[in-house]
């Protein structure tokens, strides 16, 4: 069972490294450096901001760490042949979710200490906490995520409850409670108790195994969810087998397109309107991006990150946009409608233009709230307009129409 799990981890390796290169792109990196150094810069002048002990600071760690421990879950690879080729093998597959227990726990550990070591400049000014207490909830929040890794090993085989409370849940109450008690009084207490908690509950694991039974549909099941939200993530940046976007009727949004004349010269800028408004991805795609941009632009005081922010962001929204002509455009039935190539560009190029102006729009209050009537806000304000109009009628139409005449569809 061990190979069998080396093997489904390699392959699984493998697949994740694929698109992650796809995903870490120039542009990602780029801007994912940008995203850092504006919430460091926010994050900096937060703290500056606090000169004494919040009454409600170790309410907040509590808080962080609590969603902290919940990312990650458990990687066990099982796949839907698995309950009928491997059925007779089920005792065995313990020391395999073993393996996967193991492997799932790295992540989430880096994961709890980075936030933990980002905590720790508002742990120290806003709770009134030392180092030792940071590294002592840091410690306690690894010891409860492997506790909850646990917990779910033991669910695949039947043993969800304990005294009628759902495992999962009760951990997570015994680790909120411990929490309260360590910020407000001995910090060192937590880690013990869930160490304790953990090694006592580890050891109850085998016991489990030998009195239940493997829940293949439940370990199929769980393990496909994780995997599809896993996905799901990777097809915001690119294409992924297995994942497509909902279509939604969204009536609501009818007054959008109701103003494009039905006329043989506006087939596709009609189609693009209503391929857009129905599209979860895309139209979600400029909410998100939209709402982070504002967010920023509200958050920060430097004038040069903000400008970058600005232009970032409006080019970003254009540049994750090109794929849905793309998408159009490999479907054989649009081949019927007796449209030429420019008409089709000039149609995109209208709908990117309306959705980057109306983002721009967005962005002009979070810049005015922030710099005020001012040649800063002006520059920023002026500086995204820039950025659109290279985007709509440089960029864009050439790209558009180079796929075109290459017959990429």
């Amino acid at each position: 069972m061990i190979e069998l799990w080396k093997e489904r981890l390699k392959r699984y390796q493998l697949n994740q490294f694929k698109y992650l290169r796809l995903i870490f792109n120039d542009t990602f990196v780029l801007a994912f450096i940008v995203l850092l150094g504006a919430l460091g810069f926010w994050y900096s002048n937060l703290l500056d901001t606090i000169h004494s002990e919040l009454w409600f600071g170790k309410l907040i760690v509590v808080a962080i760490l609590l969603l902290t421990v919940q990312a990650g879950k458990l990687a066990t690879m099982m796949e839907a042949p698995d309950s009928t080729f491997l059925l007779v093998r089920e005792k065995q597959f313990y020391q395999y979710f073993k393996s996967a227990e193991n492997y799932s726990r790295i992540l989430p550990i880096v994961f709890i200490a980075v936030i933990t070591f980002l905590m720790s400049p508002f742990a120290v000014q806003a709770a009134g906490m030392n180092v030792w207490d940071v590294i002592f909830l840091g410690a306690a929040t690894i010891f409860a995520k492997m506790l909850l890794l646990d917990t779910q090993l033991a669910g695949l085989y039947g043993k969800e409850k304990m005294w009628g409370i759902n495992l999962p849940v009760l951990m997570n109450l015994v680790f909120l409670a411990l929490l309260l008690l360590a910020s407000y009084s001995f910090t060192w207490l937590a880690p013990i108790i869930l160490l304790a908690i953990w090694v006592w509950f580890n050891s109850k694991l085998s016991s489990f195994v030998d009195q239940g039974h493997l829940q293949w549909q439940k370990a199929i099941s769980d393990e496909d969810q994780r995997m599809f939200r896993v996905k799901r993530f990777y097809n915001l940046f690119t294409d992924v087998p297995g994942i497509s976007s909902k279509i939604k009727r969204r009536k609501w949004l009818d007054f959008a397109v109701n103003g494009i004349k039905l006329k043989h010269d506006n087939t596709y800028l009609y189609l693009f309107a209503r391929g857009v408004i129905r599209n979860n991805e895309y139209i979600g795609l400029v909410l998100r991006l939209t709402i982070l941009q504002v967010i920023l632009l509200c958050l920060i005081d430097n004038f040069y990150i903000s400008l970058v922010v600005e232009m970032l962001f409006i080019y970003l929204v254009g540049f994750q946009l090109k794929p849905y002509f793309k998408e159009v455009m490999q479907n054989l039935m649009q081949r019927l409608y007796p449209v030429p190539a420019k008409e089709k560009v000039a149609a995109f190029t209208k709908i990117s233009n309306t959705m980057l102006l109306i983002q721009w729009f967005v962005s002009i209050f979070a810049v005015l709230y922030k710099f005020g009537l001012s040649a800063n806000s002006g520059i920023i304000v002026v500086a995204g307009l820039v950025v659109i109009g290279f985007l709509n009628y440089i960029y864009m139409p050439h790209q558009l129409r180079k796929f075109l005449d290459n017959g990429e569809y």
